[in-house]
């Protein structure tokens, strides 16, 4: 019997649209884990989480790497699920703006992604004119000048590194997340960014302990973006946040911390959106992560939350389509001045 329209219409939409599943490993190791042509940011961006050999690092709060391979994908194939992706996409190649590269790790850490691959892979792109953006995922310590330089002269493309910040306080850094990633080492990285005329765009999380308050998570995700926004404005490196409400992923030590607390409650969605809002109205450049990559149950996450409502979460959504995110408007430091109040409240110095 033929499948009404509408229903079969559905079903396309479900698993090929943004609703499409990416919390499953790859079936094999010429696929890759997920891609996805969307609208991001009012850009056209094909996403790409590639299937290589999972980070080294696993940190406490990440359930990633669980579904990656812990054999050394070759280059061979990890070519070849960069040729699967574009045969899947072909028809929409030329309307990309941006292309998104990544591993669920680090692309630039050449024991998980063959720096040989990585090399074509973006070398290629300068076949679609219209792509003006390659984003790249990595921590930042795997970052050298001379291969942001040779990627960017050999793309032809403006290079945005994408990178897990997370939080600003060391504690929570090393005690709760497991990053082993100093602030200092943090910022060597983002010197790099800066000399190889990179833009960065950064995970911030909100809650990142389970322990927190509303009240704390808020403050400390303030912090955090503050924290950025200085230090990028400082070196002239275009910024954007991503803005993440914490979920309890599946299997991690952060999720059994979570456990064990009497009456753990996930963020609320009307903090991220009001904190997005806020730093937005500041001049700083933040959009939301809504999803849980399919690696959290939904009573773990935001939606299990009191306020939330279908209605806020269209919202949100509406904010990161709106187009009004362009890290190059946005290198104005943050200054400090005295309000009618007598607050000091972060504000944008006007040259």
């Amino acid at each position: 019997m033929t499948v009404a329209l509408d229903e079969f219409l559905g079903e396309l939409y479900r698993s090929f649209g943004p609703p499409k599943q990416m919390g499953e490993s790859a079936p094999a190791s010429d696929r890759p884990h997920f891609f996805l042509h969307r609208n991001f940011l009012g850009e056209q961006d094909l996403a790409i989480l590639f299937n290589t050999k999972r980070c080294r690092y696993q940190c406490k709060f990440c359930a990633l790497p669980f579904k990656s391979s812990r054999e050394w994908v070759p280059e061979d194939q990890v070519l070849a699920q960069f040729r699967y992706v574009l045969e899947e996409d072909k028809h929409a190649l030329g309307v990309l703006e941006r292309v998104t590269i990544a591993n669920e790790g680090s692309v630039f850490d050449e024991t998980t992604f063959p720096a040989e691959a990585l090399t074509q892979i973006t070398a290629a792109t300068r076949k679609l004119p219209r792509v003006r953006k390659l984003v790249l995922e990595t921590r930042l310590e795997f970052l050298t000048v001379e291969r942001l330089q040779e990627i960017a002269e050999n793309s032809g493309k403006q290079l945005d590194i994408l990178t897990g910040f997370e939080t600003v306080t060391e504690d929570l850094r090393e005690r709760v997340l497991g990053k082993r990633e100093p602030l200092e080492a943090f910022l060597r990285g983002l010197d790099a960014v800066a000399t190889a005329g990179c833009e960065l765009t950064s995970y911030v999380l909100f809650k990142p302990d389970p322990a927190m308050t509303d009240e704390q998570a808020w403050g400390e995700a303030e912090k955090a973006i503050d924290y950025l926004h200085e230090h990028c404005a400082a070196r002239g490196v275009p910024m954007t946040v991503r803005l993440n409400p914490m979920y309890v992923a599946r299997g991690t030590q952060w999720a059994r911390r979570a456990e064990e607390l009497d009456g753990y409650q996930p963020p609320r969605l009307s903090d991220i959106v009001a904190l997005a809002e806020k730093k937005r109205a500041e001049g700083i450049p933040v959009y939301l992560g809504l999803t849980s990559e399919g690696l959290s149950d939904e009573e773990k996450t935001y939606r299990a939350r009191e306020d939330f409502t279908r209605g806020l979460l269209k919202h949100g959504i509406v904010m990161n389509g709106d187009g009004s995110v362009s890290p190059r408007q946005h290198l104005l430091p943050i200054t400090e001045f005295s309000s009618g109040s007598g607050g000091a409240d972060p504000v944008l110095e006007r040259k």
